[in-house]
Protein backbone atom coordinates (compact mmCIF):
# COMPACT_ATOMS: atom_id res chain seq x y z
CA UNK A 1 0.00 0.00 0.00
CA UNK A 2 1.09 3.51 -0.57
CA UNK A 3 1.72 6.39 1.59
CA UNK A 4 -0.95 9.73 1.00
CA UNK A 5 0.10 11.87 -1.12
CA UNK A 6 1.07 15.25 0.62
CA UNK A 7 -1.82 17.81 -0.13
CA UNK A 8 -0.43 20.72 -1.97
CA UNK A 9 -1.00 23.27 0.40
CA UNK A 10 1.36 20.83 2.60
CA UNK A 11 4.03 20.60 0.06
CA UNK A 12 4.10 24.35 -0.04
CA UNK A 13 4.24 25.16 3.43
CA UNK A 14 7.25 22.93 3.59
CA UNK A 15 9.00 24.07 0.58
CA UNK A 16 8.34 27.62 2.48
CA UNK A 17 10.32 26.43 5.65
CA UNK A 18 13.16 24.11 3.38
CA UNK A 19 15.89 26.73 4.56
CA UNK A 20 14.47 26.82 7.97
CA UNK A 21 16.08 24.06 10.33
CA UNK A 22 13.88 21.38 11.16
CA UNK A 23 16.28 20.14 14.07
CA UNK A 24 18.74 21.45 15.88
CA UNK A 25 18.89 24.63 18.09
CA UNK A 26 15.71 25.31 19.13
CA UNK A 27 16.23 28.84 18.77
CA UNK A 28 17.83 28.98 15.19
CA UNK A 29 14.83 27.10 14.32
CA UNK A 30 12.11 29.37 16.03
CA UNK A 31 13.68 32.41 14.21
CA UNK A 32 14.36 31.03 10.75
CA UNK A 33 10.43 29.82 11.20
CA UNK A 34 9.46 33.16 12.35
CA UNK A 35 11.31 34.60 9.29
CA UNK A 36 9.44 32.53 6.71
CA UNK A 37 5.65 33.75 8.71
CA UNK A 38 7.51 37.27 8.50
CA UNK A 39 7.58 37.05 4.80
CA UNK A 40 4.57 35.47 3.93
CA UNK A 41 1.93 37.56 6.41
CA UNK A 42 4.14 40.86 4.69
CA UNK A 43 3.48 39.58 1.17
CA UNK A 44 -0.24 38.57 1.83
CA UNK A 45 -0.78 42.02 3.57
CA UNK A 46 -0.34 43.36 0.04
CA UNK A 47 -2.99 41.42 -1.31
CA UNK A 48 -5.45 41.01 1.43
CA UNK A 49 -4.57 44.29 3.98
CA UNK A 50 -3.52 43.97 7.17
CA UNK A 51 -7.06 43.57 8.33
CA UNK A 52 -7.75 40.56 6.48
CA UNK A 53 -3.84 39.41 6.68
CA UNK A 54 -4.49 39.11 10.72
CA UNK A 55 -7.56 37.28 10.22
CA UNK A 56 -6.33 34.27 8.14
CA UNK A 57 -2.89 33.73 10.37
CA UNK A 58 -4.88 34.27 13.03
CA UNK A 59 -7.59 31.24 12.33
CA UNK A 60 -4.72 29.15 10.67
CA UNK A 61 -3.04 29.41 13.98
CA UNK A 62 -6.11 28.51 16.19
CA UNK A 63 -6.32 25.41 13.42
CA UNK A 64 -2.95 24.63 13.73
CA UNK A 65 -2.98 24.30 17.52
CA UNK A 66 -5.42 21.73 17.76
CA UNK A 67 -3.21 18.94 16.96
CA UNK A 68 0.46 20.86 18.03
CA UNK A 69 0.77 21.61 21.77
CA UNK A 70 4.25 23.57 20.72
CA UNK A 71 1.43 26.30 19.60
CA UNK A 72 -0.47 26.33 22.86
CA UNK A 73 0.54 29.43 24.53
CA UNK A 74 1.76 31.03 20.23
CA UNK A 75 0.12 34.16 19.40
CA UNK A 76 -0.24 36.02 15.97
CA UNK A 77 0.77 39.30 16.09
CA UNK A 78 1.28 41.75 13.50
CA UNK A 79 1.85 44.65 15.96
CA UNK A 80 5.32 42.81 17.39
CA UNK A 81 8.37 42.44 15.88
CA UNK A 82 7.64 38.77 15.96
CA UNK A 83 5.05 37.69 13.60
CA UNK A 84 4.24 34.44 16.04
CA UNK A 85 4.62 35.34 19.78
CA UNK A 86 5.99 32.59 22.11
CA UNK A 87 7.59 30.62 19.29
CA UNK A 88 10.94 31.78 20.82
CA UNK A 89 9.71 30.56 24.18
CA UNK A 90 8.19 27.38 22.88
CA UNK A 91 11.31 26.20 21.04
CA UNK A 92 13.51 24.99 23.99
CA UNK A 93 10.30 23.57 25.73
CA UNK A 94 8.94 21.45 23.17
CA UNK A 95 12.01 21.02 20.81
CA UNK A 96 13.38 22.22 17.60
CA UNK A 97 11.30 19.68 15.80
CA UNK A 98 8.16 20.17 17.42
CA UNK A 99 8.08 23.91 16.41
CA UNK A 100 8.66 23.38 13.39
CA UNK A 101 5.88 21.04 12.24
CA UNK A 102 4.07 23.59 14.25
CA UNK A 103 4.84 26.55 11.81
CA UNK A 104 4.27 24.17 9.25
CA UNK A 105 0.78 23.04 10.19
CA UNK A 106 0.17 26.74 10.76
CA UNK A 107 1.64 27.70 6.93
CA UNK A 108 -0.70 24.75 5.52
CA UNK A 109 -3.93 25.36 7.65
CA UNK A 110 -3.42 29.58 5.77
CA UNK A 111 -2.76 28.55 2.76
CA UNK A 112 -6.52 25.98 2.69
CA UNK A 113 -8.32 28.94 4.33
CA UNK A 114 -7.18 31.21 1.24
CA UNK A 115 -8.29 28.48 -0.99
CA UNK A 116 -11.10 28.41 0.54
CA UNK A 117 -11.71 31.92 -0.45
CA UNK A 118 -9.79 32.25 -3.41
CA UNK A 119 -9.42 29.28 -4.86
CA UNK A 120 -6.53 26.72 -4.39
CA UNK A 121 -4.27 27.65 -7.78
CA UNK A 122 -4.43 31.52 -7.01
CA UNK A 123 -4.08 31.07 -2.96
CA UNK A 124 -1.17 28.28 -3.59
CA UNK A 125 0.41 30.86 -6.27
CA UNK A 126 0.31 34.09 -3.76
CA UNK A 127 2.08 32.22 -0.89
CA UNK A 128 4.77 30.73 -3.48
CA UNK A 129 5.49 34.43 -4.12
CA UNK A 130 6.64 34.38 -0.56
CA UNK A 131 9.53 32.56 -1.72
CA UNK A 132 11.14 34.65 -4.48
CA UNK A 133 13.44 36.87 -2.82
CA UNK A 134 11.96 39.92 -3.45
CA UNK A 135 9.53 39.55 -1.11
CA UNK A 136 11.78 38.96 1.78
CA UNK A 137 11.06 42.92 1.96
CA UNK A 138 9.12 43.61 4.66
CA UNK A 139 5.75 45.29 3.96
CA UNK A 140 5.89 47.27 7.18
CA UNK A 141 8.91 49.11 6.25
CA UNK A 142 7.88 49.70 2.74
CA UNK A 143 4.83 50.70 3.36
CA UNK A 144 3.15 48.69 0.53
CA UNK A 145 1.11 46.80 2.12
CA UNK A 146 -2.85 47.02 1.47
CA UNK A 147 -4.43 49.29 4.10
CA UNK A 148 -8.12 48.65 3.02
Amino acid sequence: MTPPQPRPAQELARRLLRDAPAQGDPDAVAAATEQVCGRVSANLSRWFGIDGTNALFARALVRAQTDHPALANVRYSRQSTVCLEGLAESAPIHGAEAVADGVAAILTALIELLGRLIGQDIALRLVEHSLQADAAADARETGEENQQ
